[in-house]
């Protein structure tokens, strides 16, 4: 259940209403005028809840819960469950987050400007844009309509930024060009020089960087994330792209669209990301690496050399996952037979 102080909640909504909506098949359609209040998970559900049921691992909360109204699929909601209404659909899990916008939907923005912001005269500020305290915007900023900029972030000269961002406290943005409908979350660092270096006499010497970043339309930052411009090149993120917390991009880096990064994941500069590759948590890819499009590269696994479109690979350094398998298997059977 969420909390009424920090979240407003939509509603009550019948199950045909919620059916409809999400273009699911009600089980028993006799229960079309049931009443549901909120989403919850399947273990703390009540009767006026609706919940998820998605990965028969959970079979067993499945089996007990009381949610009023569980969302699953044709095929799990054979399983045994506690006389609640199904919400039969393909895609559950994605059912289940539309279900989330319908009672959670995201507020229209309030249109203000603290005035403890500093705004240079030649930024270009779109309507209804909300600006909090300690922001500093400078020259030839443009800030699409409907925009939300969290306190003591800075934009610094000539960034664009589409329409409908939502850009969270404490982020430092340069050299980047953003499109509408992405949401950066707080501590975020975007367009910052690359960590390229050449030996010295004296040192390691800093290269320079005069590429941008370029981010795409709906694509999701998450806290403490760090993008850093281009070298000679820009470094490049595709429409709908999600960066999970504590991601660095490097220079360079050209990320396609659909793509999810789980965190703590490290890309290094020049590497090329397709369309809908999944990365897990703690992977790291090194530079110039291509990985094609639909990849998916397991959680802790370094990638050292170039995946093809539609492989999945595991392990340090990554190779397709049979093989890592494979491998971990026969390890563990060497490690017993020395024991």
């Amino acid at each position: 259940m969420s909390d009424e102080r920090f979240f407003k909640r939509e509603g009550p909504f019948t199950v045909e209403v919620l059916a409809q909506k999400i273009g699911a098949e009600l089980k028993p359609p006799e229960r079309a005028g049931q009443i549901v209040r909120d989403i919850a998970d399947l273990e703390q559900a009540g009767k006026d809840d609706v919940a998820v049921f998605c990965n028969v691992r959970h079979a067993g909360a499945f089996a007990k819960s009381h949610a009023g109204v569980i969302v699953t699929s044709r095929k799990l909601g054979e399983f045994p469950h506690n006389g609640s209404a199904l919400l039969l659909s393909n895609d559950p899990r994605l059912a289940f987050a539309e279900l989330g916008r319908i009672f959670y939907p995201a507020g229209a923005p309030k249109s203000f400007v603290h005035p403890r912001a500093t705004i240079a005269a030649t930024a270009s500020i779109g309507a209804e844009v909300a600006i909090a305290a300690g922001v500093v915007i400078g020259e030839h900023v443009v800030i699409g309509a409907r925009s939300r900029i969290g306190a003591n972030t800075v934009i610094e000269d000539h960034v664009s930024i589409g329409s409908d961002a939502v850009i969270g406290p404490n982020c430092s943005i340069s050299h980047a060009l953003i499109g509408a409908a992405v949401n950066i979350s707080s501590n975020v660092s975007i367009g910052g020089e690359g960590f390229g270096f050449v030996p010295g006499p004296q040192g390691p010497v800093r290269l320079s960087h005069v590429g941008l970043v370029i981010i795409g339309n709906r694509v999701e930052i998450g806290s403490n994330c760090a993008i850093d411009r281009g070298g000679l090149g820009n470094t490049v993120i595709g429409d709908m792209t999600a960066l999970d917390n504590l991601v660095q991009i490097g220079h360079n880096v050209r990320i396609g669209k659909g793509c999810v990064f789980a965190g703590q994941a490290g890309v290094a500069g020049s590497a090329i990301i397709g369309d809908y590759v999944m990365v897990g948590g703690a992977v790291s890819i090194s530079d110039h690496v291509t990985v094609g499009d639909g990849a998916k590269i397991a959680g802790k696994s370094g990638v050292m050399r170039d995946v093809a479109a539609g492989e999945t690979v595991a392990g340090y350094p990554a190779m397709p996952i049979r093989q890592w398998h494979r491998q971990t298997t026969a390890l563990a059977k060497l490690a017993k037979k020395s024991d």
